[in-house]
């Protein structure tokens, strides 16, 4: 028997020389007589790999004060890998159960986990089940690791000027000579960049592929792309005039900050920083909408406002791209292209609206704003819009 293995071993090692001319078909008939048959030249690869349990393999990536990079590996005969970590003093009778239940991760392949947000000096315990290829769970991994100190993280990250949807930072680096990038990001944002395309939990994985894209926009190599993105010393987004501005209001916030060579590879750990936007303060303002003129590409709104000096934002959307959305989610909708306090205007005036969906009903929201978010709920009015060419 373990002659006739041996040689399937070989052919298809030899699967790459088959594949050329004259042609060739490969036939498995398995135990039950059904039988598997394909060209040689339709099969990109043959992978021979244990049948038995399978299991996570656990390893550190890096660490900081309040963060744990952990790498979850998996081998080909893995389905699937779920993960969660907990404090160690936590006792964990079930880890099966308990895993099925509280999995911060999980994954069909291999997955690089940021456990962010912790105690300094404090021990966790990950644990992570892996699947076998008919998804049922088999052996469970264990490791504990400790957070470390905060004088040893590799950045220190100051916030200043926070306001509703801005904020401006400082970093300054513990090693002078080290070249890093930084950004701040909605929390939610960040977390969707880590599994990004194949990121597979990897944030850096992320910006490799934002330089390459940008890069090739701009004819040059990601490389080239990254250099221009790296800091060095003490870096502060104001004087800079870099201030990150397309933030959500009254909501939780990533500094990403780490060490990076011109090879993409990590020369630090991956430093989070958390920070809240301000929630707006409620304006007490009143706005009244007047619907003055409406045509084909002409419409003219009235806003009269109760306070001349106070910003508001106004805006006519149809009715087809609200897709049900609520009041609240609107406002997300509506202010997450940026920073709006650009676009307010202020004191009681006509608007035109130069339309494009004819024969559709739309919604005009006015907002009282502060700064670039909404500062009280919406004034709505609606029209139907008259149709018109094309």
């Amino acid at each position: 028997m373990k002659k006739y293995i041996l040689m399937l071993v070989a052919a298809c090692q030899g699967l790459a020389m088959m594949a050329q001319s004259p042609m060739y078909k490969m036939k498995l008939t398995q135990k039950d007589g059904s039988k598997i048959c394909a060209l040689t030249e339709d099969i990109e690869s043959i992978e021979f790999f244990k049948v038995g349990k399978v299991q996570v393999e656990i390893s550190e990536r890096y660490k900081t004060s309040t963060s744990l990079g952990v790498n979850l590996d998996i081998e080909i005969n893995a389905s699937q890998l779920k993960a969660v970590l907990v404090p160690a003093s936590q006792t964990i009778s079930d880890p099966k159960t308990y895993i099925e239940e509280n999995a911060t991760v999980d994954s069909k392949v291999s997955y690089k986990k940021a456990f962010d947000f912790l105690t300094p000096e404090t021990e966790y315990t990950v644990y992570a089940m892996a699947y076998d290829m008919d998804g049922k769970p088999s052996e469970v991994t264990q490791k504990t690791f400790k957070t470390g100190k905060v004088e040893d993280d590799p950045f220190k990250v100051e916030a200043k000027n926070i306001r509703t949807t801005k904020l401006d930072y400082v970093v300054t680096p513990k090693d002078p000579n080290v070249k890093y990038f930084t950004i701040c990001e909605n929390l939610k944002k960040y977390l969707q960049d880590c599994d990004e395309a194949d990121g597979a939990g990897d944030v850096v994985k992320h910006f490799i592929a934002m330089w390459k894209a940008f890069g090739g926009m701009c004819g040059i190599t990601w490389q080239e792309m990254l250099k221009q993105d790296l800091k060095q010393g003490v870096y502060d987004t104001e004087a800079d005039n870099n201030t990150p501005q397309s933030l959500f209001w009254d909501n939780d916030c990533a500094i990403i900050t780490f060490g990076i060579n011109e090879n993409g590879e990590l020369t630090t750990p991956i430093q989070i920083d958390p920070v809240r936007t301000k929630a707006p303060e409620k304006s007490d303002m009143t706005i009244k909408l007047t619907l003055v003129t409406n045509e084909w590409r002409n419409v003219v709104i009235k806003a009269e406002v109760s306070d001349e000096d106070h910003p508001y934002y106004i805006t006519a959307q149809p009715e087809s791209l609200l897709n049900g959305r609520t009041d609240d989610e609107v406002a997300l909708w509506i202010f997450n292209n940026g920073d709006m306090s650009d676009y307010t205007r202020t004191g009681s005036q006509e608007w035109t609206f130069r339309s494009r969906y004819g024969g559709e009903v739309y919604h005009v929201y006015a907002w009282p704003m502060d700064g670039g978010a909404p500062a009280g709920d919406p004034v709505k009015i609606e029209f139907t819009l008259p149709e018109g060419p094309f």
